[in-house]
């Protein structure tokens, strides 16, 4: 586990606080599994340098609040600072996979951190400053209800791009990979955690998009801002109308003059910059031409964030990858475990706790039964999606068949009630 260690320029990394109490400016924070610690760090070091000086607050979400790493100008949490149990903890690691963990406390960490501060802006680990956000606290303040998002087109994508609007039907409107909220948005982080605590899953075929899909609803339901300025997360998405330029005050979208503030490298490998993106495959095809300052940019950021990845200990796996015997949780049994808790009203015995592990054994050994329904769940969505009208028909000639396949592989309610 991390301790102390090296900065980018070679100072020791020692015990740093959070935010500034009283201070105007909004506190800005991030959630991450450790292994992601030195994309953290480098946008810290960005928040720092154009923010005003501006502290980072990170939530560890595999990390115990004893093991915390102790770090310069940053402030760390762990999921015990949430106002859940231990046992409520658990059960959420073993739900949901990384990712999907780590989005579902969002709204958790907003209301832990608007109990001392009016402003909370939440960034990606893997977002990174080119120049202050003086933008930011003026559209915030001026919302209707508190919280301000950036959508991931503002002008329609031209019909042959790589990433178009279809996409969005599937990821949502907004990348949440920023978003912004003061205390006005109280009851809209009730709401959206009362979704997230049970659904914020990968489930295309649920229509389900981890939390971003459920901003989708709560933008208009709690009147949220879109917040239309070019230069905030900027990504490969929509880089191709953002292009970016250069002059002696740094960055800037060529197409209409605003300055870039903070752009959003996905999947980024910093022994790789010359690809943006190692996910992304027209990053590196033709149709995505990479130019000279897009390529300073991503110079520069791989110079910063090698800079930790080399200067820190390597970062132990994922806590709540494997179970206490060393095997890995698939997707289907965290599903599984999610859907039979849910439906008897209890906690499971848990894969992360030794003490547990003969009655989780015991569990796993039986799953199959619980996994095998959601497979032919999915399998019976798929049959209403691809070939509606020959399930009508087998719906109209075996109307009790079908009632009783919809009541035990759907969750009865909303698209698939």
């Amino acid at each position: 586990m991390l301790s102390d260690g090296i900065g980018a320029n070679g100072e020791a990394i020692q015990p740093g606080g959070g935010g500034r109490a009283g201070a105007k400016q909004p506190t800005y924070c991030t959630i991450l599994a450790i292994n992601y610690l030195p994309r953290a760090l480098a946008l810290a070091e960005s928040l720092r340098r154009h923010q005003d000086g501006a502290s980072l607050t990170i939530l560890f979400i595999d990390v115990e609040e004893s093991r915390l790493p102790r770090l310069d100008g940053v402030t760390s949490l762990s999921t015990a600072s949430l106002g859940l149990t231990p046992r409520q903890l658990l059960d959420l690691a073993m739900a949901y996979d990384l990712v999907e963990l780590a989005t579902a406390v969002k709204p958790l960490l907003f209301k832990k951190l608007l109990e001392q501060n009016d402003q909370v802006v939440y960034l990606d680990p893997d977002t990174y400053l080119t120049s202050p956000m003086s933008e930011l606290v003026p559209a915030l303040e001026a919302s209707a209800g508190g919280i301000l998002l950036t959508p991931h087109f503002l002008d329609p994508p031209p019909t042959d791009a790589e990433i178009s609007e279809g996409h969005m039907l599937l990821v949502g409107v907004f990348n949440l990979g920023f978003c912004a909220v003061d205390r006005r948005a109280l009851a809209f982080l009730d709401w959206w955690w009362g979704h997230l605590r049970h659904e914020c899953l990968y489930d295309p075929l649920s229509g389900l998009f981890v939390d971003q899909k459920w901003m989708d609803i709560g933008s208009t339901l709690f009147q949220a801002a879109s917040f239309r300025h070019s230069g905030y997360n900027v990504g490969v998405g929509n880089l191709p109308q953002r292009p970016l330029a250069l002059d002696a005050d740094g960055y800037y979208n060529a197409a209409n003059g605003e300055r870039l503030r903070l752009f959003h490298f996905h999947a980024f490998d910093s022994s790789a910059p010359e690809k943006l993106s190692a996910r992304f495959r027209h990053t590196t095809g033709g149709d995505f031409q990479i130019d000279d300052v897009l390529l300073g940019l991503c110079k520069e950021y791989a110079a910063v964030l090698s800079s930790f990845e080399q200067s820190l200990p390597a970062a132990p796996s994922y806590t709540y990858a494997t179970d206490t015997r060393g095997r890995l949780i698939s997707r289907q049994l965290r599903r599984a475990h999610r859907v039979q808790a849910q439906t008897e009203g209890r906690s499971l015995p848990s894969p992360f706790e030794p003490t547990e592990a003969d009655e989780y054994e015991q569990w796993r050994r039986g799953a199959w039964r619980v996994v095998t329904r959601s497979i032919v769940g999915d399998v019976a969505k798929c049959v209403r999606i691809v070939i509606p009208e020959e399930y009508d028909r087998m719906r109209a000639r075996f109307p009790r068949f079908a009632d009783k396949l919809n009541k035990r592989f759907s969750s009865g309610k909303g698209m698939w009630g």
